[in-house]
This record gives structure tokens, C-alpha cells and sequence, in this order.
């Protein structure tokens, strides 16, 4: 795996692979210190561009005129600086949906303003106007591939995150700890203090978000939207012994993310073989 463009071009022009991907989005493809998603693709005959960062949303990957966006337009269209890719993995929009916005941005609101609404009940319409956001990023990327002049049939492939169980954990990254995690925190905040509706609360978010991106499938070719909710649960719960802090799985729980994905995509026709 090479994460910055001067090693993957040394990489291009000296090595031989048979697969040239791009990997594009947050921490899940990105987090270092354990085998993460981009990591669980990566092999010997596989050339991997992974431009992704730990706390990018996709509000500012997908937005035309943002640095990443230019430099996904120049790795797509321009033959002097871009390349034909197999395969365009993108790992977005977790962060645009979790943390402090929460409660800062109003997406859940305050339980002891509403006791009768519950669950899911509680997000508010600026959650779900975030959530139209990031589809609408998908969908100016997936214009900006088909108008592309190097990569107009490469694969496109995405998912919408897993269900997890809330809880105060946040992350370690060697010695030290940062935070006290993204999603529990806030609800506690908003006076939201049983597992079971912050769970419905969590589980209503991502289930908003592949609401909004599964249907994109049917407007544009050789895209596919995974359906990641369940992989990480065991009898329709979470299971936390695949997680590694609220937010983040484990090497094995990226492992099992991997084999999911990398089965769904190629059963579309959209893995590389």
C-alpha cells in the first residue's frame, strides 16, 4: 500500500501489478496502528492509492472545488497526472453523521423536550438533510467518473458503515486515549441515557444513510452500495468483542468487513480479479 501519489508513482513506473485501486475517505480506511479496511484489499499484486485521512467527512471529499476533489478530477481525467484504476474504493460520510454534531449541530433532539418521542423518533430533519448532503457528494463523484477521460467504467464501490452498540470508548493510538468516544457522549448530552433507544438512535443513522445511497445503484453503472449494517452483529446485536473502541472494529472485525464487501462487489461484477 503506498498513501502518498510521489510512492505510488515511483511504484507504477519501477514495479509490475495487476491492479491499480484508489481508496478514498476516513478512518476506516485510514486508521493506522491495526489492519484496517484499505489494508484487509491490500496484496502483493495490488497497487493502492489511498488518499484517505482519519476525521475527513465526505461533505469536503465530494464537494466540487475542495482540494480533494480536484485531486480525485486530476487522478480520473488527466492522462499526465492520472491513471487507469481497476477498482475506486470510497469509505465515506461516518464523520459527517457522528460526534460533537450531535448535539452541536442539532441532529438528535433534547429527550426532555420530546419524552414521547423515542428512539429514532429523536433525529431531527437537519440529520437527515446531512445525510441527502453526502449522497449528493456521491452523486457529483460518479458524474465526475462518467465524465472522466481515463476511468468513464471503473468500479465504484462503497457501504454505509456497521451497527455498534454506544458506548463511552474512545480511541487509543499507542499510549494515549482520545476522547471518551462519538456517539454516547453526545446522547448523554441530550439527556438520552438508555442503551436501547441510543441503539435505536445509532441503527436509524446509518440506516438513513444507506436509504439515501442504495438507490443511486439504479442511476449510475457499475456502482454498488454494500450493505454493511449487520455484518458486525451476531443475533441482531452488535457484537462489541469485534470492535475496538465505539467507533472502530478490531483487525478481525475489519477482516470480516473485507471478506463481506470483497464477496457482494465481485458478485456484481465490480471487484477486480
Amino acid at each position: 500500500m503506498f498513501a502518498d501519489q510521489q510512492e505510488y508513482l515511483r511504484a507504477w513506473h519501477t514495479d509490475h501489478y495487476d491492479r491499480l485501486v484508489l481508496v478514498e475517505g476516513d478512518s476506516w480506511v485510514s486508521y493506522p496502528f491495526l489492519k484496517n479496511l484499505a489494508r484487509q484489499f491490500d496484496d502483493t499484486d495490488t497497487l493502492m492509492l489511498n488518499l484517505a485521512s482519519p476525521g475527513d467527512e465526505a461533505r469536503r471529499i465530494l464537494r466540487p472545488g475542495s482540494p480533494q476533489f480536484r485531486t480525485l478530477r486530476r487522478l480520473l481525467h488527466t492522462r499526465r497526472y492520472g491513471y487507469n484504476f481497476d477498482l475506486i474504493f470510497l469509505s465515506l460520510g461516518g464523520n459527517d453523521i457522528i460526534g460533537p454534531e450531535i448535539h452541536t449541530h442539532g441532529f438528535v433532539r433534547d429527550k426532555r423536550e420530546y419524552p414521547n418521542l423515542l428512539g429514532r423518533e429523536l433525529l431531527t430533519p437537519r440529520f437527515y438533510d446531512t445525510v441527502s448532503g453526502i449522497a449528493r457528494g456521491y452523486v457529483d463523484f460518479l458524474k465526475l467518473r462518467d465524465r472522466s477521460d481515463l476511468n468513464p467504467y471503473t468500479p465504484v464501490v462503497t457501504h454505509v458503515y456497521s451497527y455498534l452498540r454506544p458506548r463511552k470508548v474512545g480511541t487509543r493510538l499507542g499510549p494515549l486515549m482520545f476522547g471518551k468516544g462519538w456517539i454516547r457522549v453526545y446522547l448523554e448530552r441530550l439527556h438520552i441515557r438508555q442503551a436501547a433507544e441510543q441503539l435505536d438512535i445509532m441503527q436509524g443513522m446509518v440506516d438513513a444513510l444507506y436509504k439515501r445511497l442504495q438507490p443511486l445503484e439504479e442511476r449510475f453503472d457499475n456502482f454498488v452500495v454494500v450493505d454493511t449494517r449487520s455484518v458486525l452483529s451476531c443475533n441482531g446485536r452488535p457484537k462489541t468483542a469485534w470492535w475496538k473502541d465505539e467507533i472502530h472494529p478490531r483487525s478481525r472485525g475489519f477482516a470480516r468487513l473485507a471478506r463481506y464487501i470483497r464477496r457482494i462487489a465481485r458478485a456484481r461484477g465490480c471487484w477486480p480479479d
